[in-house]
């Protein structure tokens, strides 16, 4: 079976958009190939919870002191090993540079301002205000997955910032709610809402075992809504009544 197009993955993301009564603009959805490198060390200073990152500082101050540690680091060595996605937008990349500016290494210092001069380029080239971001392939079974998987999700979290129901905006702790929702569309579009309980069971790693469980929620909660409109009008509910 060929690998799908982003144009194809892009009519996934339409149907989500009908499906749940979210707005959808097709010029929304951009995306860029960067390093491993640069995809670690962004997520890195802009706060990830990844575990890993986290013995490093839990707060980006803290990251900033001690990324030289973590670049000199075995984990580091690891995490080059990855492979994934993000989306970038200009309000966090305006809140990264803040950080980057307080690394002391010159050299890495400089190495992610210029990264980040040339996403603000590209972003104010298209006229955008986010693009998703995907790291390189290694291979062709990576780059199938790339497009049809990691690029589909961080459109589906693009979605939702454009459509403002980005969970986390809220505060920063619920994030889990947009991962639980990226989850429920990703599931909903492979027809595999009936497997969440199984795929949850399987995961070891307990933050993402969150993304199941938070998946979850959004299924009970979407389980009578027989319309787009109910259905769009159950995601807005959640997002307000965050506190």
């Amino acid at each position: 079976m060929k690998s799908k197009t982003p144009a194809q993955v892009k009519k996934q993301i339409e149907k989500i958009a009908r499906d749940f009564n979210l707005k959808y603009d097709p010029e929304w959805f951009n995306f860029i190939w960067i390093s491993i490198r640069h995809e670690i060390l962004t997520e890195y200073i802009g706060g990830c919870w990844d575990y890993i990152y986290k013995k490093y500082g839990k707060t980006t101050k803290d990251r900033a002191k001690n990324i030289n540690k973590f670049v000199n680091s075995n984990d580091f060595k690891k995490c080059l090993k990855r492979y994934g996605g993000q989306v970038l937008d200009l309000k966090g990349i305006k809140e990264d540079i803040k950080i980057i500016r307080l690394i002391e290494n010159i050299k890495l210092r400089k190495e992610l301002l210029d990264f980040y001069d040339k996403i603000l380029s590209r972003l104010k080239d298209k006229n955008l205000k986010k693009t998703a971001s995907i790291t390189k392939p290694r291979n062709e079974k990576e780059k199938k997955w790339q497009i049809e998987y990691c690029l589909r999700e961080e459109w589906l979290h693009n979605l939702m910032e454009h459509n403002r129901l980005h969970y986390q905006d809220k505060k920063k702790k619920y994030w889990v709610y947009d991962e639980g929702i990226a989850t429920y569309f990703v599931y909903y579009l492979d027809k595999k809402l009936k497997q969440l309980e199984k795929d949850r069971d399987k995961e070891k790693l307990s933050e993402e075992k969150k993304y199941y469980i938070y998946a979850i929620k959004f299924r009970e909660l979407l389980k009578n809504a027989k319309t787009s409109k109910e259905k769009g009008l159950v995601l807005k509910r959640v997002y307000m009544e965050l506190k």
